[in-house]
C-alpha cells in the first residue's frame, strides 16, 4: 500500500483555507478574530463552534471538538486520515496521484455496517436507474416521467429509476456477493415467516434518498400503475444508515447554492423539487414527512438564513404552510412565503407553464408571512359577519403584535384600518397592550426584519471546565514558546526544566522533534504530527489562548517560576488538606492542630512566592 508522501499532505493542508471547507457545512460568520456559527456536532441555540484561519484550527467551545480540517472532515463524515486528506484534496481542486486515492480507498473499515449499507444502496442505485433509461422494462416509467416533463438531464441528475415487477434486485446483490444478514438490515426487501426476502419496491418510480454528505441511504417509490389497494408513495424503514428524522430531500445537491444565496425554498413533494430544479432554481428541499423535526430545522440553522414555504394552493397546502410556519417562527430563521395559484402545486404550474415562467412566478409570487396570515385567517371566515369580522381583526392584530420592528407593525395596522374603516388609533392602543404582554423587546421572532441577526457575540462555554493557576501558566508557556521562536531557545537552555503535567511535558517533547524537520511552528501542522486524540485536543486549548503582543523574557520567568515552585507547593496543599479531611473523620483534633498549621505555613510560603 502507498501511504500518502508527507509532502503532499502538506501541499493539501498549506493550500486549503479551512473556512472554505468548514463553510461548507456551516453558516459562519465574523466576530472579532474567529468566525462562528452553530455547532455540526451537537445542537445548540447559541453559536459555540468557531474557526480560527490564522491557525486554520476549528473548535467548539461547548463540546470540545477541534482540530485542523482533516480532522473535521474526519469527525463530520467519519472518515479515516488518509480519505480526509484526499477529500480535502478534491474540494479544492488539487490533484493527487491515483495511487494514493487507491490507497485511501483500501483505508476504509471494509466491516462498517454503515459503510455497507450505503454501498448495497449505490449499487441499487445504479440498477434502477439503468432499468428506467435503458430497458423495455423501464420504457412506461420513461414515458411518464417525459410526459411530465422532465428531461433526461433532470432525470440523470436525480438517478431516477424503475423497479420492475419481478424481483430482480435480489438477484443482482446476491450476484454482487452481499451477505443475507446485510441485505435483511438494508430495508431494501421484505422478509416472510420462512426469512426468505423480496424486493421491497416492484412497479415503482425509484427516487433515491441521499443524506446530506450525497450518499443514497434510502428510496421513494411512486407507484406507476394506480392500485387503490396501494399507497401512492411507499419509503424506506428507518435503518442504521436512514433517520427520516434528520433527512432533507435533495439537500446534499442544493447545499453549495444555498450557502452562496443564503436562501432556501422548503417544498411539499419531491417532485415539486425537481420542477424547481429543472427551472433552474437549485436551492430546493423538502421533509420526509408532514412536518419538520428539529433535527431537520437544525440542519438548516446551520446553513441559511432565509427560508421560504411553498406548498400547494389547495386548502390542505394552506394548512401545511401555516403549521410549519408554526414551528418556524421559534427559530432564527427569516421566513416567507411563496404562494402558489389556488388548487396547483409547483410541479402542476411548470408542467402547465414551462419552465421559465416558472422561474418567474418563484420570484414574484413572494410574501411576508403576517401577509400570508392576514389572507389565511379569511379562510372558512365570512367578513360580512360581525361576529367573524372582529374576530379576524383580532386574529390579526395578535399577529401583527408578534413583529419585533414598529415601522412594520404599524404598515399593517393602518391596511387593516383602511380596509375595515376603523380608527388607526383604537387599533394601536390594543396592538401595543399585546406586544408589551409578548415582552418582544429581548426575544427574537419569525417576523423580526433583515436587519436582524443571530448573536455571534455571546459563545456558550458551559462545559469548559476551569483551569489552574499552573497548569494555565503551561498552557501560557506552550503558546508562547511554540509561536517564537526566541523564548523557544530560552527554554531549551533553562537546564533541568520540565513541565508538571506529564501530557504537557509530552508536548513539549514532539515539539522538539517537530522543529527538527519544520523551520516554523504551524497550528494545523502540528496537530497532525502529534497524532495522539487527547493530546490534539489539549493543543487546541494551548493555540486559542489569546496572549496580546510579543513575549518578553519576563513574562517567560514568571511562568517558569510557577511551573518550578508553586506547583510542588500546591500538590503538598492538597496532600495536607486529604490528611485533615481524614483526621476530622476520626476525630483526632491534637493532629488536625498541627495539620492545619503546616497548611498555614504552606499557604504563607506561596503567597511570599507570588
Amino acid at each position: 500500500m502507498n501511504m500518502i508522501p508527507e509532502d503532499v499532505i502538506d501541499k493539501v493542508r498549506d493550500q486549503t483555507n479551512i473556512s472554505d471547507v468548514v463553510g461548507q457545512f456551516v453558516s459562519l460568520h465574523k466576530s472579532g478574530k474567529n468566525l462562528f456559527g452553530l455547532c455540526p456536532f451537537h445542537e445548540e441555540n447559541t453559536p459555540s463552534f468557531s474557526v480560527n484561519e490564522q491557525k486554520q484550527i476549528f473548535h467548539c467551545f461547548s463540546c470540545g471538538r477541534g482540530g485542523n480540517v482533516f480532522k473535521f472532515l474526519m469527525e463530520l463524515q467519519n472518515l479515516s486520515y488518509p480519505e480526509a486528506i484526499n477529500k480535502v484534496a478534491d474540494m479544492q481542486g488539487i490533484k493527487i496521484d491515483d495511487k494514493y486515492v487507491q490507497s485511501s480507498n483500501n483505508s476504509k473499515k471494509i466491516d462498517s455496517d454503515e459503510q455497507i449499507l450505503i454501498d448495497i444502496h449505490t449499487q441499487s442505485t445504479d440498477l434502477y436507474h439503468h432499468i428506467l433509461m435503458n430497458t423495455e422494462m423501464g420504457q412506461s416509467a420513461l414515458d411518464y416521467l417525459h410526459n411530465r416533463g422532465l428531461k433526461d438531464e433532470t432525470i440523470d441528475k436525480y438517478q431516477l429509476g424503475f423497479a420492475p415487477s419481478n424481483s430482480i434486485l435480489k438477484t443482482f446483490l446476491v450476484q454482487k456477493k452481499y451477505k443475507y444478514q446485510d441485505l435483511r438490515k438494508s430495508g431494501l426487501f421484505l422478509e416472510d415467516d420462512n426469512g426468505d426476502l423480496k424486493d421491497r419496491f416492484f412497479n415503482r418510480i425509484i427516487y433515491p434518498i441521499t443524506n446530506e454528505f450525497g450518499n443514497v441511504i434510502a428510496f421513494s417509490g411512486r407507484i406507476l400503475n394506480k392500485d387503490d389497494n396501494q399507497a401512492k408513495y411507499l419509503n424506506s424503514p428507518e435503518t442504521t444508515i436512514f433517520n427520516k428524522r434528520k433527512v432533507l430531500f435533495n439537500f446534499s445537491n442544493a447545499r453549495n447554492t444555498i450557502r452562496k444565496e443564503k436562501t432556501t425554498i422548503l417544498y411539499e413533494g419531491f417532485m415539486d423539487v425537481i420542477s424547481a430544479y429543472q427551472s433552474g432554481l437549485h436551492n430546493g428541499i423538502a421533509s420526509m414527512g408532514t412536518s419538520l423535526t428539529d433535527e431537520q430545522i437544525y440542519l438548516l440553522q446551520r446553513n441559511t438564513t432565509n427560508l421560504y414555504v411553498c406548498y400547494d394552493g389547495d386548502a390542505p397546502g394552506q394548512n401545511a404552510i401555516n403549521r410549519s410556519i408554526g414551528i418556524l417562527e421559534k427559530t432564527q430563521l427569516k421566513l416567507g412565503v411563496i404562494q402558489m395559484p389556488s388548487g396547483i402545486d409547483p410541479d402542476e404550474y411548470r408542467q402547465q407553464n414551462g419552465e421559465s415562467k416558472f422561474k418567474s412566478y418563484m420570484h414574484s409570487a413572494l410574501e411576508s408571512v403576517i401577509s400570508f396570515k392576514m389572507h389565511f385567517l379569511k379562510l372558512n371566515r365570512n367578513l360580512d359577519n360581525e361576529n367573524d369580522k372582529i374576530n379576524y381583526i383580532n386574529d390579526v392584530i395578535r399577529e401583527i403584535a408578534k413583529i419585533s420592528q414598529p415601522i412594520e407593525r404599524d404598515v399593517y395596522i393602518n391596511q387593516i384600518s383602511e380596509q375595515f374603516g376603523l380608527n388607526k388609533i383604537d387599533l394601536t392602543n390594543q396592538l401595543n397592550k399585546l406586544v408589551n404582554r409578548n415582552n418582544l423587546g429581548h426575544k427574537t421572532s419569525a417576523y423580526k426584519s433583515n436587519s436582524s441577526s443571530k448573536n455571534y457575540d455571546t459563545i456558550s462555554i458551559a462545559n469548559v471546565k476551569p483551569v489552574g493557576r499552573v497548569e494555565m501558566a503551561e498552557r501560557s508557556l506552550l503558546n508562547r514558546i511554540l509561536n517564537n521562536h526566541e523564548m523557544w531557545l530560552r527554554i531549551m537552555g533553562k537546564e533541568g526544566f520540565c513541565f508538571v503535567d506529564d501530557k504537557y511535558q509530552l508536548i513539549y517533547i514532539l515539539a522538539q522533534e517537530y522543529f527538527k524537520n519544520h523551520a516554523e511552528y504551524k497550528a494545523d501542522a502540528f496537530q497532525d504530527f502529534v497524532k495522539e486524540e487527547d493530546l490534539q485536543q489539549l493543543l487546541i486549548n494551548i493555540d486559542l489562548i489569546d496572549l496580546s503582543g510579543e513575549p518578553t523574557n519576563l513574562e517567560i520567568d514568571d511562568y517558569v517560576n510557577i511551573i518550578m515552585n508553586d506547583a510542588p507547593i500546591e500538590k503538598q496543599l492538597k496532600t495536607k488538606q486529604a490528611e485533615l479531611d481524614e483526621a476530622k473523620k476520626l476525630g483526632d483534633v491534637d493532629r488536625q492542630i498541627d495539620i492545619t498549621t503546616d497548611i498555614i505555613n504552606l499557604q504563607r510560603k506561596k503567597q511570599i512566592s507570588n
